[in-house]
């Protein structure tokens, strides 16, 4: 049997770590960063079929048509926001634009002497500028 005081002693020890771990816990939660979802490009390039060049093009052009699907539904609702045709057509002109932009853009990114990975850098060009004008696309007179 303990005697009172080391009795005391360990329900203050006891106390105290009951009370300390979730005040460690909230803290080390603070500077934790949030879980990254992994997206389906992600698994694809994971995959050993995603490790050659080849997988990497198909994986890359597997996600660019997940955004280009998303552009396209982005594309039309902002055209349904727009009121007068001369508002339509600005954007139209506009996106027009911005396809001959990223085509020729993209198309930089490939030379005959740069070897295969010039071909997934150009389709990850592809690919970053389609998921920005989505998201450009969602965005635009959204408030409206």
């Amino acid at each position: 049997m303990m005697n009172r005081p080391v009795a005391v002693f360990c329900w203050i020890l006891l106390f105290g770590a009951l009370v300390a771990a979730p005040v460690a816990h909230a803290q080390a939660l603070k500077g934790a960063k949030p879980a990254k979802t992994v997206s389906a490009l992600d698994r694809c390039l994971a995959t050993p079929e995603g490790q050659s060049t080849y997988g990497m093009i198909e994986c890359i052009g597997k996600e660019v048509g997940v955004q280009d699907a998303r552009l396209n539904r982005a594309y039309e609702a902002a055209l349904m926001r727009l009121e007068r045709p001369r508002q339509k057509a600005a954007l139209q002109k506009a996106q027009r634009a911005w396809i001959a932009f990223r085509d020729a853009d993209c198309a930089a990114y490939v030379d005959e002497d740069w070897g295969s990975l010039a071909r997934v850098e150009a389709n990850q060009c592809v690919l970053d500028h389609t998921r920005q004008r989505a998201e450009e696309l969602e965005r635009f007179r959204a408030g409206y």
